[in-house]
């Protein structure tokens, strides 16, 4: 049986930052419960936290999960990502070597589409992006989606190389690339969790069948 501070651990995965009070909410327990369990985690380094100043009012705390406790949780491969785009980029400085990491991960992006089209259905581009979504699950690069207004946002929580996306860009464009290939519409990459954001987030924008829900 999963305790509490899984279940926080969880709650802080999916939605990226909550306070406490959300989190008592969430959990049906009161709100010095849920700090107790918040202090239990920090000291463990899985939860940390920033004050949120307000125009009015006092200062709030919003937790969020600390990258040991992202990585913890990842299915990927960091270290051994991390080197070899270290490695590729560093042979040689007359931009060869950049040109051959660009080649490799464009490959890595057909591969990625190649290995998953097969799991992607559904005659809306919503259904789709469902499927996208579990179909990802298992690369640990997708583990959510949401529609709004302006598309369907796809979400993952926990980043599985973290220290690669660190060391090239390339790797996250690779991935946007793996997407709008199985889905066969343009994808926008909007945040990313290597730059402290709390979550990697992408969207696909300007869905006609949405466009025509909103008015129907």
């Amino acid at each position: 049986m999963r305790g509490t501070r899984d279940l926080v651990l969880d709650l802080l995965r999916q939605h990226g930052e909550m306070t406490i009070a959300e989190l008592s909410t969430q959990l049906g327990i009161a709100a010095p419960a849920a700090r107790r369990h918040l202090d239990i985690l920090a000291s463990d380094s899985l939860v940390e936290y920033r004050v949120v100043r307000q125009h009015t009012g006092r200062p709030y705390f919003a937790y969020h999960l600390t990258d040991s406790a992202r990585e913890r949780n990842s299915n990927g491969y960091p270290r051994l990502i991390e080197r070899l785009l270290h490695e590729v980029s560093a042979l040689d400085d007359d931009g060869a070597g950049r040109h051959l990491l660009e080649i490799l991960l464009d490959r890595m992006s057909d591969l990625i589409a190649s290995e998953h089209r097969s799991q992607i259905s559904g005659e809306t581009l919503v259904e789709r992006a469902a499927s996208l979504v579990a179909a990802m699950a298992d690369e640990g690069i997708l583990d959510d989606f949401e529609i709004r207004d302006d598309g369907i946002h796809l979400i993952n929580t926990s980043c599985p190389h973290r220290r690669a996306a660190l060391a090239s860009n390339e790797l996250c464009r690779s991935e946007q690339r793996a997407f709008a290939s199985l889905l066969g519409t343009p994808v926008e990459q909007l945040s990313r969790i290597v730059d402290g954001k709390p979550r990697c987030e992408y969207i696909i924008s300007a869905v006609p069948e949405l466009a025509a829900a909103a008015i129907s």
